[in-house]
């Protein structure tokens, strides 16, 4: 990845233009190959483009702006239809994922969903919104964390009992 990119700080993308001052538009491209959705084909036909204009997180205290050019494809494999999808931005999205995160840090932190909706013009239950997505997010990965199924158990002795250890190990695999 290229040193100006990673502003960005999203994988595949690179910035083609940067406008504006507050908020800031990055015209950016996407660099990876694209498949079917459906059925992983690498041949695909072009049917249309469009720009998305999705909303980025903050460079400094300035809200920013994605604009990238999307494709409508058909897919020679299984005929159908498809909006290209992009990762980062969620299927019906207009905000980044990394957008989301910091809503949902500066929530944590303290900061009213009344003040972060005016700071990044949005109505606050599109704040509330992000903010339970990423609760959720973060409770499951706390919650399931990574146990094994089938736990063995083992201990040994060094000298005359004095001391032990006990060794814990996954079975399962």
């Amino acid at each position: 990845m290229p040193r100006k990119d990673i502003i960005l700080n999203l994988l595949g993308y690179s910035i083609v233009k940067v406008t504006g001052n507050n908020p800031v538009y990055i015209q950016v491209s996407y660099n990876r190959v694209v498949r079917c959705i459906y059925c992983n084909e690498k041949r695909l036909r072009k049917k249309d483009s469009f720009e998305r204009k999705i909303r980025h997180e903050s460079i400094g205290l300035r809200y920013s702006y994605l604009i990238i050019k999307s494709h409508k494809f058909q897919c020679y494999g299984c005929k159908r239809y498809f909006n290209q999808r992009f990762p980062g931005v969620g299927k019906y999205q207009r905000a980044t994922e990394s957008l989301r995160k910091e809503v949902f840090h500066h929530h944590t932190e303290g900061v009213s969903q009344k003040d972060l909706s005016r700071h990044f013009h949005t109505g606050k239950s599109t704040i509330e919104r992000w903010y339970h997505y990423g609760y959720e997010r973060q409770e499951k990965r706390i919650t399931s964390p990574l146990c094994p199924r089938v736990l063995g158990i083992d201990e040994h002795s060094f000298t005359k009992k004095q001391d032990y250890i006990t060794t814990l190990c996954d079975l399962g695999k």
